[in-house]
């Protein structure tokens, strides 16, 4: 059983630490690309209280959303979500920076509640002894903390290579 465990921990840790990296990737470096774009620093601030508030608001329900919908299609929204936040970037219209704001702010709310809920509902279901989660969740939370540094030294190698310009 503790190879199953294993092998399942892994699993989902390799998920997880994919879509906290995915997320810590871009994060820094919003700013000076709405900057880039000629935005105010009042529109670009009107644009990350869209996002904050989409996450706050979402987030109430977040997990009766994943209870609802079950919490691997939750995740799965969570990717489809974040892709669309992403490929909004790309983009110089305000209002299509505002809906990818949003649908990053909602994706964030999934990414810190439909993973944890699928992992604790599957690790329960499988069977596995429950002191075994704060194994699982010390991994998660310590991998996340590098999943963060490391999105912070490639973030910074791709800004320092390519130049946000107009």
């Amino acid at each position: 059983s503790s190879a199953e465990f294993s092998r399942f921990q892994r699993g989902f840790m390799s998920v997880y630490y994919i879509a906290m990296t995915a997320d810590w990737l871009q994060g820094p470096y919003v700013y000076a690309l709405y900057s880039s774009y000629g935005f105010s620093k009042h529109n670009i601030a009107v644009l990350f209280i869209g996002g904050f508030g989409a996450s706050m608001v979402f987030g109430t329900f977040a997990g009766v959303l994943s209870d609802r919908l079950g919490r691997k299609r939750s995740c799965m929204a969570y990717c489809f979500l974040y892709i669309v936040s992403c490929v909004t970037k790309h983009a110089r219209d305000y209002n299509t920076l505002m809906l990818g704001r949003v649908t990053g702010g909602i994706a964030t709310s999934l990414l810190f509640s439909a993973f944890e809920s699928w992992l604790v509902c599957e690790h329960n279901a499988r069977g596995f002894d429950t002191s075994l989660l704060s194994d699982t969740f010390s991994l998660m939370y310590f991998g996340n903390s590098l999943c963060a540094i490391v999105a912070g030294i490639v973030a910074q190698f791709a800004a320092d290579g390519i130049p946000l310009t107009p």
